[in-house]
């Protein structure tokens, strides 16, 4: 576990929690109104936005996939498909113009997560809102939106994936929906104002094994796969800043252990994308 590969739950005051959510609504009708406006180019828009734009598709119904149902297994993701999401990885890297690479690099495989924590807390205070970054910041983050929605053009498939939740020490174990706060309840709303790292293996996941964690899942066609192609673990995935999410469901989750077995994790929430 590092400190990128987990998000760490605190309690928050209610009053903080409605003023971020009317932040983020008027973000997304400033951006809504800022696409209506001709008068300047595409590029310019982009980055004056708040949030990156979504530019992800599946067309085909054979790639196109949903949330698990209740009481299915979870399997590991295939060597084939490994494959072709790295070999998409690859394309995006290689084309990637020098200061894309440099942002990836400092925020995602620099040893000292200290630049991820940094820029993250950021927008987190932000609510998601890059224009309220220093000059640096902003395109340092900027940058690495467009390289993950250069992947996201040329992606053609849906991704299923785990998002690991440490909750704060006053918050007891999480066996039942029931011991769940209400914020990840079903009907509950979701915000990712920061970049989120995630395991196309819920086995990979940090705290897979652990009543402290809760694991979030997550079918979506946004985002970068960063793992590898081989049949070592690391299906690492980042997902963007400014996704918004319902929580639809919550149950045990059964799942492949990397080691040919399987586990069972006590909670496993779903999250379903929303406007």
């Amino acid at each position: 576990m590092t400190a990128r590969d987990v998000k760490a739950a605190r309690e928050v005051l209610e009053e903080l929690v409605t003023e971020r959510e009317f932040q983020r609504l008027a973000n997304r009708i400033t951006d809504a109104a800022r696409d209506a406006d001709t008068s300047q180019t595409r590029a310019t828009r982009d980055r004056d936005r708040a949030t990156p734009r979504d530019v992800s598709h599946v067309e085909s119904a054979r790639l196109r996939a949903d949330l698990p149902e209740p009481g299915a297994f979870r399997k590991a993701l295939s060597s084939r498909q490994r494959k072709v999401r790295s070999a998409a990885k690859n394309k995006v890297l290689d084309a990637a113009p020098a200061s894309q690479v440099h942002a990836v690099r400092t925020m995602l495989t620099d040893d000292d997560p200290q630049t991820w924590r940094r820029v993250n807390g950021e927008l987190h205070a932000a609510a998601g809102d890059v224009q309220q970054l220093s000059d640096n910041d902003r395109k340092m983050v900027q940058r690495l939106d467009r390289t993950i929605q250069s992947y996201e053009r040329i992606n053609d498939r849906t991704h299923t994936v785990y998002v690991a939740v440490e909750l704060p020490d006053n918050h007891g174990d999480v066996n039942f929906e029931d011991d769940l706060p209400d914020t990840l309840r079903p009907g509950a709303r979701v915000a990712f104002d920061q970049f989120t790292v995630a395991r196309h293996n819920l086995h990979e996941a940090p705290g897979h094994d652990s009543r402290r964690c809760v694991m979030l899942e997550i079918t979506t066609s946004r985002g970068m796969y960063m793992g590898r192609s081989d049949s070592l673990d690391d299906t690492t995935h980042l997902l963007p800043r400014g996704m918004q999410f319902e929580v639809v469901a919550a149950d045990n989750g059964t799942y492949a252990d990397g080691a040919k077995g399987f586990r069972e994790h006590p909670l496993v929430v779903q999250l379903k994308e929303s406007s």
